[in-house]
C-alpha cells in the first residue's frame, strides 16, 4: 500500500486524525530521496562496473599471470586497509563493505590461482580453504549481517559440499560428514557465545542455524519412505554425534544466554531426534513406516508452535502451523494421488487448501490477538 493508502486507512479507522496525517505526508515529503535518480545512477554504475568485467575477460588470456595475482593482491590490501580505515573512523557500513569484498576476493583468490596453476581437485576443498582463510576474519571482526551472511555462506557451503560428495564413503568420512551436519547448531552456539554488541552478525548465524536445523530435519522425514538398512542405520548414526553434541552445547549455553527455554528443546534438540528416528533406525518403505515419519514431522512442528507460542514469536508460530498444513496436504496427495487427478478429486484437494488455509489464517490471527491484549 502506498503511504496516502495507509494514512486513509488510519484516519478511518481512528488511529490517528486529519492533523497527524498531514504532518506525516509534510514530513516524508521533506525526507523523501530521489529513488529514480539513485536507480539511474546504480544502473550507470552497473553499466560501467559490467563493460569493464567484459572489457577484461576479452582480454583474460593474454594478461600475464603475474599481473593478475599482483592486481589481486593489491585488491585484497585495498579491502584490509579500507576495512581497518573505516574501522578507526567509525565507519561500520565502510568496514563492513570492505571485509565483505575481502572475503569475497579471497575466493576469487583460490579460484584464481586454480586458474593460473592449473590446479584440480574437489570443489569442496576450495570452499574449505575459504572458510579458513576468510572465516577467522569475519568471526572475529565482522558486526553487521552483511558480513553475518558471508560467514554463514563460508561455514555452510564447503562442509555440505564435501559431504554430498562424499557420501559413500566410509571410517572416518563418517565424522567429517558428520561435523558437516553440525554446522547449523554450531552456528546458533557462535551466536550465544558472540559479543552481544554484534547484534546483527550473531542474529543472522542464530538465525541461518535454527532455520537450516528444522529444514533439514522437515527435509530427513522423507527418509520414512526409503528403505534403511542396518548397515546404514548404523553409519547415519556416527554421523550423527556430532550434531547431538554440539545441539546439546548450544541449549546448555543458551540457557544461560537468554534464549526463550520453550524453544530450545523444539528446534535444537527436535530435529536431531527426528534425523535419527528417520536416518538411524532401520526400516522398510511401507504405509506403517510413512505414516510414522508424518506424524513424527508433524509432532516436531507442534512442539515447535506450541514453544512459539509460549515465547510470543508470531512469526515462528505461523510458520509452523503453515508446515504442519503443507504436510497434511501432501498426505492427501500420497494417498490419494490417482484420485487428485480426476475432478472430484481436485475438488476435495482444493476444498482442504482451502479448509488448511482457513485454519492456520484463525489460529495465526488468534495468537496474534492474544499477544496484542498481552501488550495492552
Amino acid at each position: 500500500m502506498s503511504l496516502e493508502s495507509r494514512l486513509d486507512t488510519w484516519v478511518k479507522a481512528g488511529l490517528i486524525d486529519q492533523p497527524a496525517a498531514d504532518r506525516i505526508r509534510a514530513y516524508e515529503a521533506g525526507t523523501s530521496k530521489p529513488t529514480v535518480l539513485w536507480a539511474i545512477a546504480g544502473l550507470g554504475l552497473l553499466a560501467l562496473l559490467l563493460g569493464i568485467i567484459l572489457v577484461i575477460s576479452a582480454n583474460w588470456d593474454m594478461i600475464p599471470a603475474a599481473v593478475k595475482l599482483g592486481a589481486h593482491m593489491a585488491l585484497m590490501a585495498g579491502a584490509a586497509a579500507a576495512f581497518w580505515w573505516a574501522r578507526e573512523q567509525g565507519r561500520l557500513w565502510i568496514s563492513e563493505a570492505a571485509l565483505f569484498l575481502f572475503a569475497g576476493l579471497v575466493l576469487a583468490g583460490i579460484a584464481l590461482q586454480a586458474q593460473v596453476y592449473q590446479l584440480t581437485g574437489p570443489a569442496w576443498e576450495a570452499f574449505l580453504m575459504w572458510l579458513a582463510l576468510a572465516g577467522p576474519a569475519l568471526l572475529i571482526a565482522g558486526r553487521t549481517r552483511l558480513t553475518g551472511l558471508a560467514f554463514v555462506a563460508a561455514a555452510l557451503i564447503g562442509p555440505t559440499v564435501m559431504a554430498v560428495e562424499d557420501v559413500d564413503e566410509g571410517g572416518l568420512w563418517l565424522l567429517a560428514q558428520g561435523a558437516a551436519m553440525a554446522v547449523p547448531a554450531t552456528l546458533v552456539l557462535l551466536s550465544f557465545l558472540l559479543d552481544g554488541h554484534r547484534s546483527g552478525f550473531r542474529l543472522t548465524l542464530r538465525e541461518t542455524g535454527l532455520v537450516t536445523l528444522i529444514g533439514g530435519a522437515s527435509i530427513a522425514h522423507f527418509a520414512w519412505a526409503s528403505n534403511i538398512t542396518g548397515a546404514q542405520a548404523m553409519d547415519n548414526a556416527v554421523r550423527l554425534i556430532l550434531p547431538a553434541i554440539a545441539s546439546a552445547a548450544a541449549i546448555l549455553v543458551g540457557r544461560r544466554q537468554g534464549f526463550p527455554r520453550p524453544l530450545l528443546l523444539p528446534m535444537l534438540a527436535g530435529p536431531v531426534l527426528a534425523f535419527a528416528l528417520a536416518l538411524a533406525i532401520p526400516h522398510a518403505d511401507h504405509t506403517a513406516s510413512r505414516l510414522i515419519g508424518v506424524a513424527i514431522f508433524i509432532a516436531m512442528w507442534v512442539a515447535v508452535a506450541q514453544g512459539a507460542a509460549q515465547a510470543g514469536w508470531n512469526g515462528v508460530f505461523a510458520v509452523a502451523i503453515a508446515a504442519i498444513g503443507i504436510r497434511i496436504f501432501i498426505i492427501y496427495i500420497e494417498l490419494f494421488g490417482s484420485l487428485a487427478a480426476t475432478g472430484g478429486g481436485l475438488i476435495l484437494g482444493g476444498l482442504l487448501l482451502v479448509g488448511l488455509s482457513y485454519i492456520w489464517h484463525r489460529l495465526v490471527q488468534r495468537r496474534t490477538h492474544a499477544k496484542s491484549g498481552e501488550a495492552a
